[in-house]
């Protein structure tokens, strides 16, 4: 019976090792998609979010009513959605305030914030359209202005004015 062990103990040892083998690879093969799938995902995010550029294009104070009006125009290559999603800053080198984004329309001292579409008013704000932000603080804000926005998805344009 000595004979037979040698080569049946063999047997199992190689099936095992085999079975092994398979485990680690099966982990690896998996860690690997894993890593994939997220770099790949990463990936999409950059992309998103370098072809979301806005540019200032003009800022000007109305007296009358302390609102501040600013244009911006979309110079990336896509188009920015859910812009009322977006953060907005007014202030100066002493005091800013966060205006909260009122879809209804902006108006003297409200401390909110609205936008309109100057070209093509679609519903999107598409590469090389200008909007007009109307930005209405809920006190007066004394020269030079500064205006922040950032986009949900993390694009920033910051601008300094005078009025």
């Amino acid at each position: 019976m000595r004979a037979l062990s040698a080569p049946l103990t063999e047997a199992i040892l190689v099936v095992a090792a085999i079975t092994a083998a398979m485990v680690v690879a099966s982990a690896v093969l998996y860690n690997a998609s894993y890593i994939s799938n997220r770099m790949a995902a990463a990936g999409a995010g950059a992309g998103k979010y370098i072809s979301e550029r806005v540019a200032f294009v003009y800022a000007f104070v109305n007296s009358s009513d302390n609102c501040h009006h600013i244009f911006l125009k979309n110079v990336g290559d896509t188009v920015i959605g859910d812009i009322g999603s977006s953060t907005l800053i007014i202030g100066n080198s002493t005091y800013a305030i966060l205006l909260n984004y009122n879809p209804s329309g902006a108006s003297s001292g409200c401390g909110c914030w609205s936008y309109t579409e100057v070209e093509n008013p679609n519903g999107a704000w598409e590469p090389r359209e200008t909007i007009e932000v109307l930005a209405c603080p809920p006190t007066v804000i004394e020269p030079p202005y500064r205006f922040v926005m950032t986009l949900s998805s993390g694009v920033k344009l910051s601008e300094s004015y005078t009025g």
